[in-house]
């Protein structure tokens, strides 16, 4: 097998500030996250509701950022990404005030959905910025460093919710954006680059409606398909009919919305499949790993949550490998090596089971976690990288649409066949479900040889 290598440029110190105040935003949108749902429990005594109605505070905020996600494209042309980027930022501050400040569940829930709102907004913009400042000869080195402190997130976050639980209220989990936050937006404001206000096309206001209906009852549905009751099945039916109206009128409306005709495009309609996929595989495992170490290897939920830990190091670690050898051989050869290893370390953990070693379980996860390191990441940046500074926009709120989708998708696969293998016994049920699991990295694997060729043949066609 070939390889194609370059030496990639280097990447001025400004630019580095730069992608570093990105980091520092996406970071804070991601622990806000994790720390919140760690904090939901206390919420629900404090405010006094039901565990169903508490669990809408993290729910709304995925809606949210799955309903802003294809404006950006639109509002990042019309005041520039790195004024879009600012704005929401500021917008994430207000909701985090308000947020802290809520009286009641039903108040503090409408306004996690508009900070879900401003986090995706965020990180579409930010991506957008990275990719018009630094080119795509060095846009594997400042997504990978990017994905390293975002990725840290969910690693730290727990942790500080349940130190700050542990001695304060809950509002303080919201407080906590604030000095972070301020610190982002002053350092963006001197360093981050507004970007070039261009007159849009007018809105695509069909287009909006039908995507922002659409997609978030997509992702919601798929995310709840694993409960009982019938109405998640509708609500997924609405959600893909919608999308599939979005999609007919799309391909034939003169500006739309989102610019789906991208997807046609070799590199980044195999981009697009690699990330579906291995989306859906690195979030189905997100669910089903910790399920695995209490139900089938007997282990409680703080041992589960340590021994999950180093999975989650070692992935944050090789992202960030995965950025420099992405410039250096490109996205679609680190993409699949990646795809491959954790496909490799997913085929025997339906072997596993009490009474295998605990060594060898987490050297599969710790290789399984490098694995998802070199994967999406590399993919996400070749598709950023194959279109012109006028289109990033459209692909860097394309990928992370799909990786959302996917995400949830895999997810509530994972979910429904363990439930019906457990009915049978947790061998059963989790040999089932990692059985998924493999498929899914199967198909991600395929996506992402088709991705590698179609690159290859890019970069040829470039150097003829």
């Amino acid at each position: 097998m070939t390889v194609l290598r370059t030496v990639p440029p280097p990447i001025p110190r400004t630019v580095w500030i730069a992608s570093g105040v990105m980091a520092l935003g996406g970071f804070l949108g991601n622990m806000d996250a994790s720390i919140v749902a760690v904090g939901l429990e206390t919420m629900r005594g404090s405010l006094g509701v039901a565990l169903v109605e508490i669990q809408w505070v993290a729910t709304a905020y995925l809606l949210g950022l799955s309903a802003a996600l294809p404006l950006t494209p639109w509002l990042g042309r019309k005041f520039g990404a790195g004024r879009l980027w600012l704005g929401a930022l500021a917008a994430f501050l207000l909701t985090s005030a308000a947020c802290a400040l809520a009286p009641d569940a039903g108040t503090l829930i409408g306004v996690r959905a508009v900070q879900g709102m401003a986090a995706g907004v965020m990180v579409a913009a930010g991506q957008t910025v990275i990719g018009l400042a630094v080119g795509p000869e060095r846009l594997g080195r400042t997504m990978g460093t990017l994905a390293l402190v975002v990725g840290l997130a969910p690693v730290v976050g727990p942790s500080i919710g349940g130190f700050l639980l542990a001695h304060f209220s809950w509002p303080v989990l919201f407080w906590l954006n604030l000095p972070i936050g301020l610190l982002a937006f002053g350092l963006a404001l001197r360093y981050v680059p507004r970007g070039d206000r261009q007159q849009p096309p007018p809105m695509d206001w069909r287009g909006l409606a039908l995507v922002s209906l659409g997609l978030p009852l997509l992702v919601y549905a798929l995310t709840e398909l694993g409960t009982p009751g019938s109405l998640d099945i509708v609500l997924a039916s609405i959600g893909a009919a919608a999308l599939g109206l979005f999609t007919w009128w799309s391909l034939r409306a003169p500006h739309p919305v989102l610019q789906l005709r991208l997807a046609a495009r070799p590199v980044l309609g195999s981009a697009l499949g690699s990330v579906l996929f291995g989306g859906a595989g690195m979030f189905g495992a997100v669910l089903l790993l910790p399920l695995w170490f209490q139900v089938r290897l007997g282990a409680g939920p703080a041992e589960a949550g340590v021994l999950l830990a180093p999975m989650g190091l070692a992935t944050t670690v090789f992202v960030f490998l995965a950025g420099r050898l992405t410039d250096r051989y490109g996205g679609g050869t680190v993409s699949l090596a990646g795809s491959l290893v954790v496909l490799a370390s997913t085929v025997p953990l339906p072997w596993l089971g009490p009474d295998s070693p605990m060594w060898l379980i987490q050297a599969l996860l710790l290789v399984r976690g490098a694995g998802l390191g070199l994967s999406i990441m590399p993919a996400s940046t070749a598709a950023y990288a194959s279109v012109d500074a006028g289109e990033l926009g459209h692909a860097t709120a394309l990928v992370n649409i799909v990786l959302r989708v996917g995400g949830a998708l895999g997810g509530a696969l994972c979910v429904i066949v363990l439930s019906h293998g457990l009915a049978v016994g947790p061998a059963t049920g989790f040999g089932w479900a990692f059985g998924v699991l493999a498929t899914l990295c199967v198909l991600s694997s395929l996506a992402t040889a088709r991705l590698r060729r179609a690159e290859r043949s890019s970069t040829m066609d470039s150097m003829a």
